[in-house]
C-alpha cells in the first residue's frame, strides 16, 4: 500500500530549519514510511487524535498523526535530538 507524507504547515518553519547536509536523510527515512506507514509506538491522545513521536537515526524527532482511511501521515513537529 502506498502512503502520503504530508506536513502541516505549521511544521514547515521545523523543515526549514534543517541543515542541507541533514535534510536528504530526514526525507530518506520519513519518506522509507511510503510502503508500510508510520511506526506507531505509544500514540499520546490530544484532542482525540493519536499523535505519536519517534526518534530518526539522522538525530530528529518527528511528531505526527496519522489517518488510516486516506493513507496519510502528517507531520505536525519536527526538532532535533541530537547536536550531530
Amino acid at each position: 500500500m502506498t502512503w502520503r507524507v504530508l506536513s502541516s504547515p505549521a511544521c514547515l518553519p521545523d523543515f526549514r530549519a534543517v541543515s542541507a547536509e541533514k535534510s536528504p536523510a530526514l526525507l530518506d527515512e520519513l519518506f522509507a514510511w511510503v510502503e508500510d506507514g508510520p511506526p506507531r509506538p505509544s500514540p499520546c491522545t490530544v484532542g482525540g487524535v493519536d499523535i505519536y513521536d519517534v526518534p530518526l537515526a539522522c538525530g530528529y524527532t518527528v511528531s505526527y498523526f496519522v489517518e488510516e482511511a486516506d493513507r496519510y501521515i502528517a507531520v505536525i513537529r519536527l526538532r532535533r535530538t541530537t547536536s550531530s
